[in-house]
């Protein structure tokens, strides 16, 4: 159990949120786009593959194994009070030059936000952990080839792989 959850906390040493957003972002438009990832070296993307990977291997350990920490899910309020945006210290990073806004989810619901676990568990129920990492290594192969990868998709399976990639970053890191 605690292996996995390193996992977890090893894919935030290497990324901070808003930088794992960022990167993941500019995969998916670049290999929709007919052109070839720029900006950094190929070997940054190759990396943040490997280690995405790694996190999609850990979270479907955790959720296969009903593994939940209780203290990554809060407590929901009978007032209905934005509580959490006052409490920001429980979902924020500590990176530098970093604001309570870097860190906020723009994915998650308010109940995946209480219970980052409902995300993981939609995110390993929309496909299985192999299909993940065959579109993990299309976007990769994708991102660093000018093809298009909407030549062979329909445009709709790559914005549900954006979302709940998304939503799996946002929600490991709540945890």
């Amino acid at each position: 159990m605690q292996q996995d959850y390193n996992t977890i906390y090893a894919f935030f040493d290497c990324y901070g949120l808003s930088h794992a957003r960022s990167i993941l972002a500019k995969m998916i438009k670049t290999a929709d786009a007919e052109r070839i990832w720029k900006g950094s070296s190929p070997s940054d993307v190759l990396f943040f593959t490997e280690k995405t990977e790694e996190l999609i291997e850990a979270v479907f350990a955790i959720v296969g194994r009903y593994e939940y920490k209780s203290e990554a899910v809060l407590k929901n309020e009978e007032d209905e009070k934005l509580w959490f945006l006052s409490e920001h210290h429980l979902y924020c990073g500590w990176h530098i030059h970093s604001t309570p806004w870097d860190f906020f989810p723009r994915h998650l619901s308010k109940k995946e936000f209480c219970d980052p676990y409902k995300a993981l568990e939609k995110f390993t129920a929309y496909r299985s952990h192999y299909q993940w990492k065959d579109v993990l290594r299309e976007l990769l192969f994708h991102a660093l080839s000018p093809n298009s990868i909407s030549e062979f998709d329909d445009g709709t399976s790559l914005l549900q792989s954006y979302i709940h990639l998304h939503k799996l970053i946002e929600a490991t890191h709540l945890i």
